[in-house]
């Protein structure tokens, strides 16, 4: 029988900051009760990590996909990645710039979904948010930088293995293209929102609502939204979780 849900931690550096030990503590103790996997590369030096669980399982892929997280995009674009973790239903990925507010992770897998991740956050004036004739057509390389611009420091989806791997098989062009794709940052994040379902919807997606109840970009918030969090926080970093309202209101983030 298939375990319901595997958590993925990928490691691009070993010598984690604070804040990302931080984050990955927490990942550690509120989401005990499922798998959680490490993937990095043969040979990183995983001891920081191991200070906070000795006996931590690690995934293994070649190590040009850990050189930066645009390297690691073609990773999450790959079936075989999607394979290898073949006992589970489904994954949750989740990267050192994450937060898991409240243990809804079963929950979520119960939805019906086979994606969700937080909604972009635009920085130019260029977005193709709202411009639905482009998604459907197929948006310029301005509007894909914008978009792929506005996932920056996104790093967590929970999605089904098996439509992914469907989708990437009926995708398998463009998929191919946008592993290699070398000046769009977070292309995994433009794939699956806008590539995976033009034309075919290869994903059960939810509406923006449901999504925000899901993740939220943590730069987004203000004091009254900490109030009705949504499982999960993205987008936290070492230069902004001082700022960020959430994390005042913690003892250990002082």
């Amino acid at each position: 029988m298939k375990e319901l849900v595997s958590v993925i931690i990928p490691i691009l550096n070993p010598e984690i900051n604070p804040t990302e030990e931080k984050l990955l503590h927490h990942c550690l103790e509120t989401l005990a009760s499922f798998p959680l996997i490490f993937i990095t590369y043969e040979g990183a030096d995983l001891s920081i990590i191991k200070e906070h669980n000795e006996n931590i399982d690690v995934v293994h892929f070649p190590q040009k996909y850990f050189k930066s997280r645009q390297h690691l995009s073609s990773l999450l674009l790959m079936e075989d990645f999607y394979d290898r973790f073949n006992w589970s239903e489904f994954l949750l990925v989740h990267e050192l710039n994450s937060w898991i507010v409240k243990d809804e992770l079963y929950y979520w897998c119960k939805q019906g979904y086979d994606y969700l991740k937080a909604g972009p956050v635009y920085n130019d004036v260029i977005s193709a948010k709202n411009n639905s004739i482009s998604r459907f057509l197929g948006m310029n390389e301005a509007e894909k930088t914008s978009f792929a611009n506005g996932y920056e420091n996104n790093g967590l989806y929970l999605c089904r293995i098996e439509r992914m791997t469907k989708a990437l098989k009926g995708k398998n062009r463009e998929a191919h293209q946008y592993r290699h794709t070398e000046n769009m940052p977070n292309a995994d994040s433009v794939f699956w929102d806008i590539e995976a379902n033009r034309f075919w919807p290869y994903l059960r997606k939810p509406t923006d609502i449901v999504r925000n109840h899901f993740a939220l970009n943590a730069i987004t918030l203000d004091n009254t939204e900490t109030r009705n969090l949504p499982f999960a926080l993205t987008g936290i970093s070492r230069s902004n979780i001082q700022q960020l309202p959430y994390f005042k209101t913690l003892p250990e983030a002082e």
